[in-house]
């Protein structure tokens, strides 16, 4: 690690000297990235507002650029979260399909890894994560006691110098807030059986530490954001800083805080993206308030596609809400409303007011995006982000016709695998089957490849594999040359 991170050194202060050189001064920069958002579920994004009001989410976009095809690499959200940090496909290490269960380790990111929090650490950057992990922690693979032991390796093992999170679900247990590396207000060590909950019959234990209360969660989280960047901001010689601030909304249980239950015309649900959309406004108020919001990166968007099953559940259908828009399928599914997200990002002054980018883009080209904003050049796909391509030019409405990403590997909640070429989009039919004979048979075994065209059919209605053989052929070769060499980069630089 430390050899790598030398290395890498010399050429990130150089390019860091040479920007500033340029007169751009070094942006601080903000993800919020909401949990099962799906691609309907804000206003500038076509929902209604007799349904819900996204005042925040869409200041972002009419004052910035808003991506129209925007992909999770997922459609669950550990593999996407992965993606984000790492630049890398989740499939490519230990997690092949689902998403980390519980308990909370071990800690799924490589440490051989170069991660985003550690690259922007080398260019100087003071970093924080607040919110939901799901990433584990430690190298146990049965964290047994959470109070016991530090719960280290961890966050700050990957480069943040702060942490303040929900483990994982805001609906699985323990109900308890970690900050760094232990239980957040631990007064005692020790792990007490409770029985059995009434959420799918879980296993109950507590600890002696303050426990989450679901509907306040959301602002508990939006408050250590602000504190953050307050502190942050305060220092008497600040830095640029990174934040990754992960909302639990709108992922089950359905828990709008009193402050706006009632307020959507859908019932919970809406009012739950309502709380999702007023965190987004405290963090943006948290940086007007300091005097750097001018001067940051602010980018929003979702983990995943929305639960449909939510929607249906809280009589918002029923209303006529849909949550990921006409697209088929939802979270979960190898369907574009599983992967498909709300993507808008602002930085005055180098984002034009107001833009659109039809351009393909996944969540995993953060990281290399990133490296071209702030470093001035992607690092080689062999030190860093092997699938991660930079789309730095549509974010700042410097592209040609044509999107930096030719190709992109998606993947269900089982494993089955999906790559999309430009509008083709091909489903290769094979699903991940786990060892354990038990959980086999609820993994579907293989189906018949399909093919779309997302373009002329974007509603996945039409299977057109027996007219476009050639097409197919040539995607699933593609496939799996992006499997066994590696990097996704690596295929596109062979061509």
């Amino acid at each position: 690690m430390n050899y790598r991170i030398c290395k890498l050194s010399l050429f990130l202060i150089l390019f860091t000297v040479l920007r500033l050189g340029a007169g751009q001064e070094t942006p601080n920069i903000v993800i919020i990235l909401a949990d099962d958002l799906g691609y309907g579920s804000a206003n500038c994004y076509g929902a209604s507002e007799q349904h819900i009001r996204t005042p925040n989410i869409d200041r972002l976009a009419k004052e910035g650029v808003k991506f129209l095809d925007a992909n999770t690499p997922a459609s669950v959200c550990t593999p996407t979260r992965y993606a984000l940090l790492t630049g890398r496909y989740a499939w490519r290490g230990r997690l092949k399909h689902g998403v980390l269960g519980p308990p909370e380790g071990p800690l799924l990111i490589e440490p051989e890894l170069l991660t985003l929090p550690e690259y922007l650490k080398e260019h100087g950057y003071q970093t924080a994560h607040v919110g939901k992990w799901h990433l584990g922690y430690t190298n146990l693979n049965n964290v047994d006691d959470m109070s016991a032991q530090p719960l280290e390796p961890g966050p700050r093992s990957l480069g943040f110098d702060y942490h303040f999170g929900v483990p994982n679900n805001i609906d699985w247990l323990p109900k308890v807030y970690v900050e760094n590396e232990s239980i957040w207000g631990l007064r005692s060590v020790g792990k007490h059986p409770y029985g059995k909950s009434s959420y799918k019959g879980q296993r109950y234990h507590g600890y002696d530490a303050p426990q989450r209360v679901t509907t306040k969660v959301t602002q508990d989280l939006s408050d250590a954001a602000r504190n953050w960047i307050f502190k942050v901001v305060r220092q008497k010689q600040p830095k640029p800083f990174f934040l990754y601030f992960a909302p639990v909304g709108v992922h089950n249980p359905i828990s709008p805080s009193e402050r706006w239950r009632g307020s959507s015309g859908i019932g919970p649900y809406g009012d739950y993206i309502h709380d999702v959309d007023h965190s987004v406004g405290e963090v943006l108020d948290a940086l007007a308030y300091s005097g750097v919001l001018d001067n940051t990166l602010v980018i929003f968007t979702s983990d995943n596609g929305g639960d449909t099953g939510q929607i249906e559940e809280t009589q918002a259908r029923d209303k006529g809400f849909k949550n990921n828009g006409d697209l088929r399928g939802d979270k979960h599914t190898i369907w574009e409303g599983g992967f498909k997200v709300p993507f808008v990002a602002r930085w005055p002054k180098m984002i034009k007011e107001g833009s659109e980018s039809k351009a393909m883009i996944n969540m995993v080209d953060v990281f290399a995006t990133l490296q071209e904003v702030i470093g001035g050049k992607v690092l080689d796909a062999k030190a860093a982000g092997a699938d991660s391509f930079s789309f730095c030019s549509e974010l700042l409405g410097k592209a040609s016709s044509k999107s930096s990403r030719e190709t992109m590997v998606l993947n269900d909640v089982k494993g089955v695998v999906a790559i999309r070429m430009g509008d083709w989009k091909y489903i290769e039919g094979k699903a991940e089957r786990p060892a354990d004979k038990a959980r086999q048979k609820k993994f579907p075994k293989q189906a018949k490849p399909q093919l779309y065209n997302l373009k002329q059919d974007p509603e996945e209605t039409k299977d057109v594999i027996d007219e476009f053989p050639e097409v197919a052929e040539k995607m699933q070769e593609t496939l799996d040359r992006i499997r066994s060499l590696g990097s996704e980069r690596m295929v596109v630089k062979k061509k």
